[in-house]
């Protein structure tokens, strides 16, 4: 959450004019993200996170805040959006869509242990079961990660054609036959970074700009991706342990189907190879700025050869 629109205590403070939640006492800008202008902001009734949108349609962020209110009502820890005192929750600072969520308790995972990933498979199964009558189509779905991924081959991704390019040929020949898989409303980013715990207790979930309507095993494979490798020797392991807890928890309510045990190996690379392509796309775009987080694309390129190779493996 990188500061691209900086704001100083007075832009905050007649901002949240508009709200009855006391004095604004001090903000600070959050530096742990890539794409939205995000501040920390402490009043004398309460504390709070202010969002500047920077990236994405704006016609789409009325969805963001009505599936917040429908997971909200469906007991999720989720940070819902105030209202002003009109009633409206889509509002402008600095000509940016502004939002205005409460701040909620506890801290990101560093260690994660079996009993984290288990809480975040039952929460997983309450998000892709709830009743929102609510649609969205990702911009970053499965054929878009495909074509943009194409051009890379023959350019920064170069090094790695002697695996790569069966992989990425495998993975299209993959998609254009795959059978019916389960789709539901996603978070589709859903990192260490975007869960807040008090112990083994999931807290917060945040940061819902990418969710849309996809695949429930693309996301398990995400949160997998994150939460369930150990990293020994900059080589990927995953951690059986950490897996069958998430997968676990989350099939207790929702129980996998023969295709999506079947899909699960391919799935796993195309969740490695979304932010292997978002994140190279990301560093390519924002070079030597020293004040935008860059995260690391290389994680993912060792991941997504673990997965190939292992896929490869009888």
């Amino acid at each position: 959450m990188s500061v691209f629109t900086p704001l100083t205590l007075h832009d905050v403070s007649e901002f949240m004019r508009q709200f009855d939640l006391g004095d604004v006492l001090r903000i600070k800008g959050i530096s742990g993200g890539s794409e939205n202008t995000n501040y920390f902001v402490d009043c004398t009734r309460g504390a709070f996170v202010l969002t500047l949108v920077e990236r994405g349609p704006v016609q789409d962020l009325p969805f963001f805040i009505s599936l917040l209110d429908c997971l909200k009502r469906s007991g999720l820890p989720v940070p819902f959006v105030f209202r002003n005192r009109e009633g409206t929750a889509l509002l402008s600072l600095k000509n940016k869509p502004a939002l205005l969520q409460p701040r909620l308790p506890g801290e990101h995972p560093d260690q994660v242990n079996p009993g984290q990933c288990a809480a975040l498979g039952s929460l997983l199964a309450t998000l892709h079961s709830a009743n929102c009558g609510l649609q969205r189509n990702s911009d970053r779905g499965p054929q878009w990660v495909l074509t943009e991924s194409m051009p890379f081959l023959h350019t920064v991704w170069s090094a790695e054609q002697s695996w790569l390019q069966p992989c990425l040929t495998d993975l299209q020949y993959w998609l254009s036959t795959t059978p019916e898989l389960p789709t539901a409303l996603i978070h589709g980013d859903l990192f260490r970074d975007n869960a807040m715990f008090e112990g083994n207790t999931l807290s917060g979930v945040i940061d819902f700009y990418n969710a849309a309507t996809g695949w429930t095993l693309l996301e398990l494979a995400i949160c997998v991706n994150d939460w369930c490798i150990d990293v020994v020797d900059n080589i990927p392991h995953v951690n059986a342990e950490r897996v069958d807890a998430l997968l676990q928890a989350y099939t207790h309510s929702r129980a996998l189907t023969d295709n999506e045990r079947f899909a699960w190996p391919r799935m796993l690379q195309l969740a490695a190879l979304r932010f292997w392509l978002s994140r190279q796309q990301y560093a390519m775009q924002h070079p030597h700025q020293v004040d935008v987080l860059i995260k690391d694309p290389d994680y993912f390129r060792l991941l997504l050869k673990t997965h190939y190779i292992n896929a490869c493996t009888p």
